[in-house]
């Protein structure tokens, strides 16, 4: 094959990534769009496809379903927390409840990811395709292993793998929590009776006091 024609073979194939690359966009932000006004459920192909003027076929040469474009949805968003927490935590922090403060400040602003989230278990990965379910695992693991490293350079007390455990044991209550906050509940449309039982509080005050648990549990682990 000639230099000239490897060189167009090879602009042609660029050109095919970047508007493939282009339509998943596209796809990712006309189901954003869907899901924050009519949440998950009301997401489906059919709306995908009207808001977008592609036909069913189309959306097929790009996912199986739609809970493939969620999961790159939560990629994104993981990807945006990690970099959110790396301009929250440029140094160490030398107060540990300074630290809790901007985390929790920090998971707030991440109000999709900690929704999605709470249903990835339950509902999503039960209708991923397993192609896409072992990629999002694997970018997931990436991208969270920055996250630690974050960890250890606001907080270099503590070891490395005390800093997975943080963010892994943070991170499980915060999903859990969020979903009953009044945060979220306002977001969907969710009526909040506060005299009622426990009623419905806020995030931050709800997830604080574990997360400080949490880290003073390891911080006295490092000092052993």
């Amino acid at each position: 094959m000639s230099k000239k024609r490897s060189e167009i073979m090879g602009f042609q194939r660029a050109r095919g990534e970047e508007q493939k690359a282009e339509r998943i966009r596209e796809i990712m932000e006309a189901t954003i769009a869907i899901y924050e006004t009519e949440g998950y459920d009301g997401v489906t192909f059919s709306k995908i496809c009207k808001g977008l003027s592609f036909s069913r076929i189309n959306m097929y040469n790009y996912f199986k379903c739609k809970e493939d474009i969620f999961l790159l949805i939560l990629l994104e968003d993981i990807r945006i927390m990690v970099e959110d927490a790396d301009r929250t935590f440029p140094q160490a922090e030398e107060n540990p409840d300074i630290f809790v403060d901007k985390w929790c400040e920090m998971l707030l602003r991440q109000k999709r990811l900690l929704s999605l989230f709470s249903v990835l278990n339950t509902i999503i990965l039960r209708g991923a395709s397993d192609d896409a379910h072992r990629e999002f695992r694997e970018r997931m693991y990436q991208n969270y292993k920055v996250l630690h490293s974050i960890v250890n350079r606001a907080l270099p007390q503590l070891t490395e793998d005390m800093a997975m455990k943080f963010v892994e044991y943070e991170n499980s209550y915060a999903m859990t929590i969020f979903p009953a906050s009044i945060e979220y509940k306002q977001a969907q449309g969710i009526s909040i009776f506060p005299k009622v039982g426990y009623g419905t509080g806020e995030f931050i005050p709800q997830v604080k006091p574990f997360i400080y648990c949490i880290l003073r549990g390891l911080l006295a682990e490092s000092q052993q």
